[in-house]
């Protein structure tokens, strides 16, 4: 399952990791620069089995143009996750995953 999330990263330039807070849980980004000089952003949160894909509904290759974007945009998803449907608990969202 996690060769699947950092298979792309082996492509890539450069990697950065950095951990971030949301609604008090960790989130990871994994940040990587591709071989044609875009950026893309994968996010993992601890506890949580989702593996996020990087770039939604996009093809890879593409990325986005600077760093920041790239990571905002995971950041932005990890949130959206966290948030999940009004009223669910973690619990309800580790059994849906």
């Amino acid at each position: 399952m996690l060769a699947g999330f950092f298979s792309t990263l082996l492509e890539s330039e450069a990697t950065m990791t950095e951990t971030c807070y949301a609604k008090g849980q960790k989130v990871i980004l994994v940040t990587s620069q591709i071989k044609n000089g875009k950026w893309m952003c994968k996010f993992s949160i601890p506890g949580f089995s989702h593996l996020d894909g990087g770039l939604q509904g996009q093809d890879s290759s593409q990325g986005y143009k600077t760093e920041w974007e790239a990571r905002t945009n995971a950041f932005q998803r990890a949130k959206l996750l966290l948030d999940g449907p009004q009223g669910m608990t973690q619990g309800h969202l580790l059994e849906r995953a």
